[in-house]
């Protein structure tokens, strides 16, 4: 009867061992693959933010959706000025300009440039492991320190990056935001950094 008892005392603790063992291995794997998804996450968001300060010094603001920064993205271009010459420590870029020691060209290249060739421009919109969710995105002029100041944000929430993940026992808050920009501040960085 004892034997019978110690080997069914071992039997529950290889049992609890395993399940113990289990759990510490889900945790680190999903710890692994959440940074790794949001690390994905981030890069497009910053790639979005690229976009948008390209967008802003063409038109003065920022892009209020993405079928308006992909038009730009597609179809549009940047203006790039050259100056050709060196300007004199003893005079001002202006002052050197004015007197033909330096000269500016004006360049336009087409916006899609600023990403790679083979980069798929509708992919911005798309929230990377999300089955096609798209990210949100609003633009908005603000008055800070009395200045009329334009503003965007782009975000999703860790639910839409966390899709297909057991997520019960890791206490995350799906609702949470992940986003770059603010329609309440004038940044362009993400809520990450």
């Amino acid at each position: 009867m004892k034997i019978v008892i110690q080997l069914a005392l071992v039997a529950v603790s290889a049992v609890l061992a395993y399940f113990i063992y289990d759990g510490i291995q889900n945790k680190i794997a999903f710890k692994e693959e959440a940074k790794s998804r949001q690390e994905v996450v981030h890069e497009r968001l910053e790639y979005v933010v690229d976009a948008q300060k390209e967008f802003k010094n063409e038109n003065g603001r920022y892009a209020g959706s993405f079928a308006e920064l992909f038009n730009f993205l597609n179809n549009d271009s940047l203006t790039i000025v050259k100056a050709i010459g060196n300007v004199p420590d003893t005079l001002t870029e202006a002052e050197a300009v004015a007197q033909g020691i330096v000269i500016r060209d004006t360049l336009l290249v087409p916006a899609r440039t600023i990403f790679e060739e083979d980069f798929a421009v509708d992919s911005l919109k798309i929230v990377p492991f999300s089955n096609g969710s798209e990210f949100k995105m609003k633009a908005d002029v603000i008055e800070k320190n009395k200045v009329n100041v334009n503003v965007f944000e782009v975000y999703t929430t860790y639910g839409e990056i966390y899709k297909g993940l057991s997520t019960k026992s890791e206490n995350v808050d799906l609702d949470a935001r992940i986003q770059v920009g603010s329609l309440t501040e004038p940044i362009t960085t993400g809520n990450w950094k």
